[in-house]
């Protein structure tokens, strides 16, 4: 080889050199921090890293479960040093038939192939803890020091460790404020707001047997009144005023951007999401000192596969980042990725945190006066009963409960027919026969003959007043 080929080669193997200490390099400053850290502390980045899987069943929207498997199975990979999936069962309805599903399997079985049972109200899984399908879960102490016990009267958490509170849900008034400025009627602030003549057949209301939290809000609005008389008559108020019933809360919840209802009683994420998306003109608001906040829960299933994977869960759950994923806006650096949650924490401190932060709806429930203080002997005995008592004399009667409180309002309230209309049945006159009827109620046979003689009671309780 002549010198001149031999400084050819020697200047191709330095540029060859070159560009693999160039590529090299190019590809280290594409990595991104999170898997650079992830490298550095397991010798993997994030896609290389081992896999879990959690199972679980929830009524949540798949939003939320897609943003909450994509920050837990990150926060599982740098803690841990292993991605998590999560697969989620679907059985079709809400938490009251998934945890009706769940009896059932564990009726005939001593586990259920799942891990984790999460979302709905603190009702349902009082009832499965009862039935025995839970097992305990632990609380972190940094959790614990966030978290009360109860607030306004209701547990957040069991006492028995069977189950904890994840978020909170409220419950309030969505409503179309251009409209209402059109029609030139006030702004509701308050649940007596949405029973007066000017709101008649404009609310959007759910059939509280098709919806929870359309009977849990029903029974805020009871709780808001003086004593169960003074609460239902309240309410009842409200239900005259009722454009339609929706066989879901979020469809009575829609109605309202939709133009069929002016206003609608709705759970605050409906309500909050909804104003979110039309932010010109719709607004959510939570009546101040009118409405309680339940804990949204989370349990252990009893003999889980994957019960240490089902802890970490609940653990990010209850974290800081966990808990501000609720209410953060997407595309903040600590919340969602794709879309805005628009939930209420259940963590004190994380309402603090991220103060001004947060869609404008999202109320601070620890704040002095905000929240309700529950009667819980009332709530416990009326909250199954009230499914069926609105059914009875409202869903089940809307046109003679429509003509009867039309005659009030072309009356202006007489005392004597105002009476007629709010008076209640013997055996749901009281709180006393309230909790001996809904005893009652839990018998298929005793129902159906209780709530036939509630909607002939009605039926022609109405007619008294419209005549």
């Amino acid at each position: 080889m002549n010198a001149r080929s031999a400084c050819t080669l020697l200047c191709a193997i330095l540029v060859l050199s070159g560009c693999s200490d160039t590529q090299q390099e190019s590809e280290t400053n594409t990595l991104s921090p999170f898997d650079a850290e992830l490298i550095e502390k397991y010798g993997k980045p994030y896609a290389e890293l081992p896999e879990e899987q959690l199972i679980a069943i929830s009524p949540n929207n798949t939003d939320i479960e897609r943003e909450y498997e994509t920050a837990f199975s990150r926060s599982h990979a740098m803690q841990y040093g292993s991605r998590v999936t999560i697969e989620w069962r679907d059985v079709g309805g809400g938490a009251s038939s998934i945890a009706q599903y769940l009896r059932n399997i564990y009726e005939n079985s001593d586990h259920s192939g799942i891990d984790v049972v999460w979302g709905g109200g603190d009702f349902v899984f009082t009832t499965m803890a009862k039935s025995g399908i839970l097992q305990p879960l632990t609380l972190a102490p940094e959790a614990l020091e966030h978290i009360p016990p109860t607030m306004g009267g209701l547990p957040m958490y069991d006492s028995d460790m069977q189950w904890t509170g994840t978020a909170l849900s409220g419950f309030g008034i969505l409503y179309n404020r251009q409209l209402l400025e059109r029609l030139r009627i006030p702004v509701p602030d308050q649940w007596d707001d949405l029973g007066t003549a000017r709101y008649f057949n404009m609310v959007g209301l759910a059939d509280p047997t098709q919806s929870g939290s359309a009977a849990a809000s029903y029974a805020m609005i009871v709780q808001s009144g003086e004593d169960w008389a003074s609460g239902w008559a309240k309410l009842l108020n409200i239900l005259g005023n009722a454009k339609k019933f929706y066989a879901g809360a979020g469809d009575a919840a829609e109605a309202v951007p939709a133009g069929e209802a002016a206003v609608a009683t709705c759970i605050d994420f409906y309500g909050i999401n909804r104003m979110a998306k039309y932010p010109d003109s719709l607004v959510y608001h939570s009546p101040r000192g009118q409405t309680a906040f339940n804990p949204d829960p989370i349990g252990i299933l009893k003999n889980p596969p994957h019960p240490v994977l089902a802890q970490h869960f609940i653990d990010f759950l209850l974290s800081e980042s966990g808990q501000a994923l609720w209410m953060l806006p997407a595309g903040h650096e600590r919340g969602p990725t794709e879309v805005s949650l628009g939930r209420q924490p259940i963590r004190r401190d994380v309402y603090e945190r991220f103060a001004g932060e947060h869609n404008t709806a999202i109320v601070n429930p620890y704040a002095d006066g905000q929240t309700l203080d529950i009667d819980t002997d009332l709530w416990s005995d009326s909250y199954g009963l009230l499914r069926n008592l609105v059914w009875a004399a409202a869903v089940r009667n809307l046109d003679g409960l429509r003509a009867a409180k039309q005659k009030l309002i072309d009356t202006n309230f007489d005392p004597e027919r105002l009476a007629i209309f709010n008076a209640l049945p013997d055996n749901a006159a009281t709180q006393a026969a309230v909790k001996e009827t809904y005893e009652l109620l839990q018998d298929d046979v005793e129902r159906d003959l209780i709530v036939t003689d509630w909607i002939t009671y009605y039926r022609e309780k109405y007619e008294r007043v419209a005549r």
